[in-house]
């Protein structure tokens, strides 16, 4: 392109000298600012900028092979050649627009292009409004604070609106991906200073605007005009006469006198006043907002993971923006509930921690007030703040910031933001003048004054991230603000790698980290001391190595872990030693005799002194006791239960309870058995205060083994079933190997017992068996239970029941189809009350509870389906249980029932089958499916009892999955459970697959 073309429309007349050289006709083969992108035949531009004045690289932007140069002046002492390349213009920051928008051929004149401006919000209504976008199908291009990004492209953005060139070429480059409409963020700096003239905006937001960038503007009036311009000056009319739609949130002043003042279409958007597009029936905790959008009449009701008053004003302007450019309202709400993060914008961590702990950008006192008012309205339990202010910026803002802090934090710790070229700590001092001088307490959280309202100071904001992490305790929400998605910090040595995210993260995996393990704590534990491969005892002072834990998974340990081998039925941990052994494991615990098995090379590999191993009897035994060992060194008290039925669910309960005001480390999975207890025992970490683990057992002895590891404070029987008979033989020896659980009860311990259970006297004389028992407490609905439960009954929720401590009543609700919650629930109950923990946080515990997936979860699926998932494992019990809630829940001859074998039931597997057949025909399920071997006596009992044969299907699960899809019709109730061997829940998918044109 010739320069002459360049420059069409701009002010810049070239001198008769340049006429007559013919400097117009250059070609010109690129256009930037930067004197260090300059390309050969490159037009460079010169402006005089904040920290850099274009026109002092004039010269080198010639030498890098610049063609032309366009300046406001010709620095003295270039040779005439290359003084008459240059180009004069009165104002190149205007004229850098115009210049790159004709090289780049007006690319927003064929995009459908959206400005948003404002003080606070600019970034969440892009992701917003670029979430609605790509739920319509249509292909968008984002430029932000966070980044520039289109389908296949992101860049970093080191500003929020690039300058000239660098915009007119995204756009450019945008059109030619596909891109048919870009959200831009567009700052008051880049309206002040023309990046954005020559930008046709089709519509423009107005978000809100508080105190922001006074070291720039002449005060907020100031600020205001120039946003204000957007409106004025870049919403047409264009050359078609068209004009662009202005969207402004009238719940800030400032945007009710912006929409007063314009002669040009206004979409006015309220949480508060009749508008265009306002929101009703808004409901707003700490899991999102839900509320009904009005679009003058036109209603949709909408979902979002974002929380807070000031996420609904984005989620406002950024339903005005959709609007304004055409997308209808149902498809703005389905695009508002697509988005589940803002990157940086009250940003949630996932975190194992109970704790709330969220990022934020907000760097001005209007965006902290807004997060911390949001945020401090939703605490469970505390507020945590971690802030601090960018040096080299408003430095009237930091007092004001500081004392907004302490008025809604519960702690707020000041620290250091973007330093740049200030002193951090002076920084610190100054947010601190503006805290004292509202009178709020200085605090040392780790002194007296833990758990008082204050403020402390850490500087280094890499330590006071941890510090927020270290004093927290469950439920409390963490913030840290300011930095929000950045990814650096600027301090006066340079820029420097720090995310937020990060240092959180890192301080919550350190929190839930176990002791370490030293080579004397391993012989303590296990009794024996560390040799060489050659046998040669290595004294526990040998050597200063600390082990981060114990593994018997030589696929993820790592070379800081103990490797201990455990024979398995289809590998024996002992053949993978070598091998660990090159992958620098340096310390293994194997059986006795396992040295002599080496032969003299794997014996040459291992012969150093970096190698150890423990001998031991049986390393099963072993891992017991490094658990039992590391459970007794802990913090923590441990609450444990076992029971035919209901473990699983009434530990999660119990989980749910503990942790509302104790971190509780709780069984993962269906790691209850003398492998997998002692690996949850092995978990414990200092911060925990209790520990809830689950306890299963097969045969006699069994638990009696369990409970010596855990020692637990309390030992809870949730019920004794025909579950494991195989092992056992009988009732009364199921309910004897469950008592064993009491056997190693620690002094002062409760026993707890469910009052209904017809074993029950046998349990009890378990517990007493153990003089170290200090109380046996009952739950149950007998008369004189401890926990009195009583008045169950159904809701369109769940269930709904009364349970009674101490002679006081209340009720309580749980998710879940199965009455026979509520007895898991007082069991968990019980366990919390013999903890301490008081009624109200037990109730809330209660409501916490999600079932446990398999166990009674019901599901209804998007096809029209609903699915009683009880899949994870099955005996005569809960097969009664389940059967009966499929008929309550689909009535008599409605539902399927589809039924897998019962294992481990040894010589009563026959009638208990048949039994279960028995009730099939009693409730009637429309159809019976069956998988496996003895299900054949469930199809006999339930033809004994006058069930239809031609409702009996047995077969394969293929041949099940054939028939459910041919069954399944809209709102059938499908019932599948099978013992745990059975692998029931294969069959989900085919009914989650159904189409819903299928199964309507």
């Amino acid at each position: 392109m010739q320069l002459t073309e360049i420059l069409n429309t701009t002010d810049v007349v070239l001198t008769p000298d340049q006429e007559q050289a013919g400097i117009g006709g250059t070609a010109i083969t690129d256009i930037t600012c930067d004197s260090r992108q300059v390309v050969q035949g490159a037009l460079f531009i010169a402006v005089d900028g904040h920290t850099a004045d274009g026109h002092d690289y004039i010269a080198q932007a010639l030498d890098n092979g610049a063609a032309a140069v366009l300046a406001q002046k010709i620095p003295k002492g270039l040779p005439r050649e290359q003084a008459l390349r240059i180009l004069l213009s009165t104002d190149t920051r205007k004229d850098t627009a115009i210049a790159a928008a004709n090289f780049f051929g007006h690319p927003s004149q064929d995009l459908v292009l959206v400005g948003i401006t404002g003080t606070n919000g600019k970034t969440s209504i892009t992701w917003l409004l670029e979430q609605i976008y790509q739920s319509c199908g249509i292909t968008c291009g984002v430029i932000g604070t966070v980044n520039i990004r289109y389908p296949g492209t992101t860049i970093d953005n080191p500003v929020t609106t690039p300058d000239a060139v660098c915009l007119q070429k995204t756009m450019h480059n945008m059109k030619l991906a596909g891109v048919t409409h870009v959200i831009m963020e567009v700052s008051s700096h880049s309206l002040d200073q023309h990046r954005v003239d020559e930008c046709n905006f089709n519509a423009a937001v107005f978000t809100n605007l508080t105190q922001d960038h006074l070291d720039y503007h002449d005060g907020l009036e100031d600020y205001f005009a120039c946003k204000r311009t957007l409106f004025t000056g870049h919403l047409g009319p264009f050359g078609d006469g068209t004009r662009g739609k202005a969207v402004i949130n009238i719940d800030n002043a400032y945007g009710t006198r912006l929409a007063d003042s314009l002669d040009l279409p206004v979409i006015r958007v309220s949480a508060d006043h009749q508008a265009d597009i306002r929101a009703i029936n808004v409901t707003d905790d700490i899991h999102g907002l839900k509320a009904t959008l009005d679009f003058s009449g036109v209603q949709a009701t909408m979902h979002s993971a974002l929380t807070g008053r000031f996420n609904l004003e984005n989620i406002l302007c950024a339903a005005g923006a959709a609007l304004a450019t055409g997308i209808c309202p149902e498809s703005i709400a389905r695009g508002i509930a697509g988005l589940e993060r803002v990157p940086g914008r009250l940003e949630k961590l996932s975190c194992e921690l109970n704790r709330h702990i969220f990022v934020d950008y907000a760097h001005t006192p209007d965006a902290l007030e807004s997060i911390l008012k949001t945020l401090a309205g939703r605490a469970p339990a505390r507020l945590i703040t971690v802030f601090g202010c960018g040096g080299d910026r408003d430095r009237t803002k930091r007092g004001p910031m500081g004392a907004i802090a302490c008025r809604y934090s519960d702690i707020a710790i000041v620290t250091s933001d973007n330093p740049r070229t200030e002193d951090p700590d002076a920084i610190v001092d100054e947010i601190l003048d503006g805290i004292r001088a509202q009178g709020f307490n200085q605090i040392d959280p780790w002194g007296s004054d833990a758990g008082k309202k204050g403020y402390t100071r850490m500087t280094d904001r890499a330590k006071a991230l941890a510090l927020a992490v270290q004093i927290s305790k469950p439920r409390d929400i963490i913030v840290a603000a300011g930095k929000g998605h950045e990814t650096y910090q600027v301090t006066h040595a340079g820029t420097i790698h720090f995310d937020d995210k990060e240092h959180l993260t890192l301080a919550c995996t350190q929190a839930l980290t176990p002791r370490p393990w030293h080579l004397a704590d391993l012989s303590c534990a296990l009794g024996c001391e560390a040799v060489t491969v050659s046998g040669q005892k290595i004294g526990a002072d040998a050597r200063t190595t600390v082990f981060k834990g114990i593994s018997t998974d030589s696929r993820t340990i790592s070379p800081d872990m103990v490797f201990l081998a455990v024979p398995g039925e289809r590998f024996d941990g002992h053949s993978f030693i070598p091998d660990l052994a090159e992958k620098a494991i340096s310390a293994f615990i194997v059986r006795q005799g396992y040295l002599d098995t080496l032969d003299l090379n794997q014996k040459h590999l291992m012969d150093n002194s970096r190698i150890c191993f423990f001998q031991v009897p049986d390393t099963l035994v072993a891992l017991g006791r490094l658990a039992r060992y590391h459970r007794m060194r802990s913090n923590a008290r441990i609450a444990a239960l076992t029971g035919s039925n209901g473990k699983t669910s009434t530990r999660k309960m119990a989980e749910d309870i503990f942790s509302q005001h104790h971190d509780t480390l709780a069984t993962r999975g269906n790691l209850n058995n003398e492998i997998g207890l002692p690996l949850t025992l092995l978990r414990l970490a200092d911060i925990h205060e209790w520990a809830v683990v689950e306890m299963g057992m097969s045969n006699p002895g069994e638990m009696a083994r369990l409970s010596a590891i855990a020692r637990p404070d309390l030992a809870l029987v949730t019920n004794t079933h025909g579950s494991h008979m195989q092992g056992v033989g009988s009732l009364d020896n199921v309910a004897r190997a469950k008592a064993e659980i009491f056997e190693s009860l620690n002094p002062g311990g409760t026993a707890i017992i469910f009052a209904d259970d017809p074993r029950r006297d046998i349990l009890v004389q378990g517990a007493r068996k153990n003089a170290g028992t200090a109380k046996v407490m009952f739950f149950g609905t007998q008369p004189n239970s401890d926990l009195l439960l009583s008045e169950i009954s159904f809701t369109d929720h769940g269930i709904a029941f009364s349970l009674a401590m101490d002679g006081n009543a209340r009720q309580y609700t749980v998710p879940s189809p199965a009455a026979f919650m509520a007895f898991n629930a007082a069991a968990a109950a019980a366990l919390a009350k013999a903890a301490g923990i008081d009624e109200t946080d037990i109730a809330q515990g209660l409501e916490a509870f999600v079932p446990v997936k398999g166990r009674m979860d019901l599901k209804h699926l998007g096809n029209g389906l609903h699915l009683i998932d009880d899949t994870y494992n099955a005996n005569p019990c809960s097969m009664d249980q389940a059967l009966n809630v499929l008929n309550r829940m689909a009535g008599t001859n409605r539902g399927i029932a589809v039924l897998g074998d019962m294992l481990e039931l040894g010589d009563q597997t026959q009638r208990l089958h048949r039994q279960v057949g028995h009730l099939v025909a009693a409730l009637s399920p429309a159809k019976l499916l069956l998988f496996g071997t003895q299900v054949a006596r469930i199809r006999e009992g339930a033809l004994e009892k006058g069930y239809p044969d031609a409702r009996i299907v047995m077969g394969s699960k293929q041949e099940l999955g054939e028939t459910l899809k041919k069954l399944t019709k809209h709102e059938t109730w499908v019932l599948i459970k099978g013992s745990r061997g059975m692998a029931m829940e294969t069959l989900i998918p085919v009914l989650e697959e159904i189409p819903a044109e299928r199964a309507d």
